[in-house]
């Protein structure tokens, strides 16, 4: 899809779809900073019962961000927005790409060959829109179409809400709801910042409102290009960083012989630019007409186009590569008198390996179709609802020929998912309210039927006290490489034929969750938010080999290897315990602080740890079965603590100073097959000077950022920001790259 298509496609839609409500509020006349404590505890939240709530009744674990308070963060992506949100883990890979998590529960098993860092068990949407990525489960941040200029506010669940919103929202949901037009003929607003590694981002919207207010349209453009703090590459083989020519595929390297391995020559194409960290840019547009109190209709599209580095566990010489994608999509959603109906798309290229010697690049369609109906008796509000959605990938038209097994899935692989659910929110007295949510999912891949529940109780004996639980049932959604997979490399001719194949049989990870809560306004100026949480996780995707015939196999010797790979559920579960403290503290009107912290443990039974890889004598090739010991051990990749404060002061009208920290304990990331490969060999024959490869130590971070801005005209301002203030160059996920401090200057516009 070129540039000139997308963008025929965004006006083409514009003109034809009458269609999405952006579910926003009219933002840009409220000024939230100057809000009491007692009004930011009854802003308005949606996501969390799908109608319009005070945030302070809202029944389960949530927060709200709101585009003033990300301005005065001076957050420079959406990912990092998430810093000012309890209970995420927000990691920098490289400058610009995160990896983040609500609660962890990531990356489990640890390092296997099946995992990804995005996280597959959240659901993110924008406007209602989900954006999860169907190939392998996640979010590729970096390929939103929209900035942080779009946002209006970001509505955030943290725990199980599959019953609410379908599959994959398993830790949690975020909505990101973006703005619409204010009510006056035409507005602008914008941002503009430049600084350090040539880093770069810009936004850019007009507004327009006619009809009386009743019709308002909104154009929107983002750009972002930023460079990596450094460009070295972390070397599987010997645990080092260093230049991408150095680096040698585990998978294939004799350890016995490292100078006999070829490395990567000059200008391959996965490191064409070993500098570049991120560079993308969208283009949006957005249409609301309000007919009635009770009827509007609403329609966006869009274009992105991006590339990025960032850590992708199945690198096998190095975690960090390339991948680039582009994509079209449009969403419209109708609300009349309680009828709502929301019909969304998402079109688009992505190659999520560049250069890897595979067709790793396919074009895909989403297609989703939402219906629901509020339907109020008295005390009593049901909401029913259907759902449908559609998810086709093909690489057929990247194959290097027909018949070729060069691709992940070598042609065509759909998934499909029907469901209907009930919502029923009863407010059985003035203190107590009792809801349940009941969901059925009937999905093509598995060939099976899913139930999901949520039931919540909130007791309010009190204006200032609000006490909830809460027990849920969720799951994550299928994924194309665990059902489609089917590549094929080598032949028996060259001595090594290898497969990698995906699985019908495979179940769907679940989690079984219980919350419980306390929200409360101590004084006028103290606010306090408590969460407890227990889950419990099972049926996590792993991807084990299987050797079905060599040269020294007992019951099926060949002259050549024959090796699959197959995806498979892991025996594991894990055990989730946690609590999230945040605190809320306004002495003034020019002034406010919040802090919030995470303890957590993620207990993991029935672990299989290989206790020997598939080669065992490099030297003469002898290969077998991997052997595996069960244990139970603490997951160490999700950090025991983590949280954040941050301190908003306005001493003048015009004059805001931010000051934010964030802080995660260590953690230890382990590759599992390079680690297991490498440490073997190098126990069984004593290579000197080895020092084996697979594990990264990370100390405990703490990230210090900061934005001064001073208004120069209305509403718009000029600043300077400042992202890890202290240029800490650690490192802040497994073989990413090192920090460091990123300066900016910058303007804001709105006019």
């Amino acid at each position: 899809m070129n540039c000139r298509f997308g963008i025929a496609m965004l006006i083409a839609t514009l003109l034809s779809v009458s269609n999405l409500s952006a579910q926003s509020m009219e933002g840009d006349t409220i000024d939230y900073f100057n809000m009491s404590l007692e009004d930011l505890m009854n802003m308005e939240i949606v996501a969390v019962s799908k109608k319009a709530e005070s945030s302070f009744d809202a029944p389960l674990s949530s927060s709200i961000i709101t585009k003033d308070e990300i301005i005065n963060s001076g957050a420079t992506t959406i990912e990092e927005a998430f810093r000012l949100v309890p209970g995420f883990i927000v990691r920098e890979e490289s400058n610009g790409n995160y990896d983040i998590h609500i609660r962890g529960n990531d990356n489990i098993p640890s390092g296997n060959f099946a995992f990804f860092t995005e996280n597959s068990m959240s659901l993110i949407m924008v406007d209602g829109r989900k954006v999860f990525n169907n190939m392998n489960g996640g979010t590729f941040w970096e390929t939103l179409p929209v900035s942080l200029t779009d946002v209006e506010r970001i509505e955030v669940i943290r725990g199980a809400s599959t019953a609410l919103y379908g599959p994959n929202a398993v830790n949690g949901v975020v909505n990101i709801i973006t703005k619409k037009a204010q009510d006056k003929s035409i507005s602008v607003d914008g941002n503009l910042m430049v600084g350090s590694a040539a880093t770069t981002i810009g936004d850019f919207a007009i507004n327009n409102s006619f009809s009386e207010n009743k019709l308002k349209t909104r154009i929107s453009a983002n750009y972002e290009k930023r460079e990596r703090f450094t460009t070295d590459y972390y070397n599987w083989v010997d645990g080092t960083y260093g230049p991408y020519t150095n680096l040698i595929d585990y998978m294939s390297s004799d350890p016995t012989n490292p100078g006999g391995n070829k490395p990567l020559q000059p200008n391959h194409p996965t490191y064409k630019n070993p500098e570049l960290a991120k560079d993308k840019y969208g283009v949006n547009a957005w249409l609301h007409y309000q007919a009635s109190k009770k009827v509007d209709f609403s329609a966006s599209a869009g274009i992105q186009n991006s590339s990025a580095q960032t850590v992708f566990m199945e690198g096998s010489r190095t975690p960090l590569t390339t991948r680039e994608s582009e994509s079209f999509y449009f969403n419209s959603q109708s609300n009349i008198h309680g009828l709502s109906l929301q019909f969304s798309g998402n079109f688009g290229t992505q190659d999520i390996y560049v250069g890897s010697g595979t067709t790793s690049k396919y074009d895909y369609n989403n297609i989703d179709a939402i219906l629901e109906y509020d339907w109020t008796l008295g005390d009593l509000t049901v909401r029913p609802g259907l759902s449908y959605q559609r998810i086709a990938y093909d690489d057929s038209d990247y194959l290097p020929n027909a018949d070729s097994k060069n691709g992940y899935i070598n042609g065509e692989a759909i998934l499909s998912n029907f469901a209907y659910y009930l919502r029923g929110d009863y407010q059985a007295s003035e203190k107590l309210r009792l809801i349940a949510a009941l969901r059925m999912d009937h999905y093509n891949k598995p060939e099976d039927n899913y139930f999901t529940y949520q039931l919540i109780g909130t007791y309010k004996p009190n204006d200032n006290n609000l006490f909830r639980a809460s027990y849920s049932k969720a799951n994550r959604g299928p994924v194309i490489v665990d059902f489609y997979t089917n590549y094929e490399e080598g032949s028996p001719a060259n001595g090594q034929f290898i497969q990698y194949l995906g699985n019908d049989h495979m179940e769907l990870s679940t989690s079984n969750v219980i919350e419980l809560g306390y929200r409360g306004q101590l004084t006028k100026q103290l606010q306090v938010d408590l969460e407890a949480f227990y889950s419990v996780t099972e049926n996590f995707s792993t991807f084990e080999p299987t050797i079905l015939g060599s040269p020294t196999h007992t019951e099926n010797p060949l002259p050549y290897l024959h090796l699959a790979f197959n995806y498979q559920n892991a025996p594991v579960i894990a055990k989730q315990t946690g609590l999230t403290a945040s605190v809320f503290y306004a002495p003034s009107t020019k002034l406010q602080f919040k802090a919030f912290g995470t303890v957590q443990k993620t207990a993991l039974e029935d672990l299989a740890i290989k206790e020997t890889p598939m080669l065992i004598d490099p030297g003469n090739l002898v290969f077998m079965d991997p052997t595996y010991e069960l244990v139970d051990q603490t997951h160490k990749q999700t950090p025991s603590f983590y949280g954040g404060m941050t301190a908003n002061y306005r001493p003048v009208e015009k004059l805001n100073v931010f000051v934010g920290l964030n802080y995660y304990s260590k953690q230890t990331y382990t590759h599992d097959y390079a680690y297991s490969q490498y440490h073997y060999i190098s126990k069984e024959y004593s290579i000197p000077g080895y020092t084996g490869s697979g594990v990264a130590e990370l100390e405990a971070n703490t990230t210090v950022n900061a934005k001064v801005s001073y208004k120069v005209y209305k509403n718009s301002s000029v600043f300077v920001n400042a992202r890890n203030l202290f240029n800490s160059n650690k490192r802040q996920f497994g073989f990413a790259d090192e920090m460091g401090g990123l300066y900016l200057v910058g303007v804001n516009i709105n006019l």
